[in-house]
């Protein structure tokens, strides 16, 4: 394992908007070091779901199970930088998860699913296209659940959608703090112990540069 300086830009009023939080960050990069854990990026290659994935989608499925399984690590080397750089975004929301995450018992990794890769990137692709607003139905009007079932999906399963720039990383730090959203539901879907299995999707948004949507879906293994 190799200790690296990972340096991420962040444009100039960077939106990320989801559910019912929006946050706008500085114009300057986003510096940590960070140990890379080769026995999950190793595991993770051997998965057919996690293949298929672009970069930016593996990024999300690595950081995710980086936060489950490794929560104080993720604190430390992740959270707190991201915090001390980007001060902005200091909140009640942010100090609860400061506190979830120091206590937090490592959990099961999720194994990124094909089948939910699917059913994320048809949801991203309608948002887009359709130039929708966050919504978990479609633009047919199908639900989250009639989305689900679709697929063989009926029991034990959630969704998490993101609006801004296609970053795997600010994408997971930003669902996790949860700005905005009371009752933490996107942070509750990341970290629920039940899950086992993931899918992700970006997808750029019609008429609008640089702006994609991003879906999370999550299942406990059948």
């Amino acid at each position: 394992m190799k200790r690296f300086p990972l340096i991420i830009i962040v444009p100039f009023f960077y939106f990320i908007g989801y559910g019912q939080g929006s946050v706008v960050l500085s114009d300057k990069p986003f510096i940590i070091s960070h140990l890379k854990d080769t026995a999950l990026e190793s595991w993770l290659h051997k998965k057919t779901g996690y293949a298929q994935l672009s970069i930016e989608e593996k990024e999300i499925v690595y950081w995710v199970n980086i936060a489950r399984s490794r929560p104080q690590e993720f604190l430390n080397t992740l959270l707190y930088p991201f915090l001390e750089q980007f001060p902005e975004v200091k909140s009640s929301y942010s100090r609860s998860l400061i506190s979830e995450l120091s206590v937090l018992y490592p959990l099961p990794l999720l194994t990124p699913s094909a089948k939910l890769n699917q059913i994320a990137g048809n949801h991203a692709k309608d948002l887009a296209l359709n130039q929708m607003t966050i919504s978990h139905s479609s633009s047919k009007g199908k639900s989250f659940q009639e989305r689900m079932n679709s697929i063989g999906y009926y029991d034990c399963i959630s969704e998490n959608i993101y609006e801004g720039k296609e970053n795997g990383l600010l994408s997971v730090i930003f669902l996790l703090i949860d700005t905005g959203v009371k009752n933490l539901g996107h942070r509750k879907n990341i970290m629920a112990p039940a899950m086992t299995e993931i899918g992700v999707s970006f997808y750029p948004i019609k008429g609008r540069i640089n702006q994609f949507f991003m879906v999370q879906n999550f299942s406990c293994e059948y």
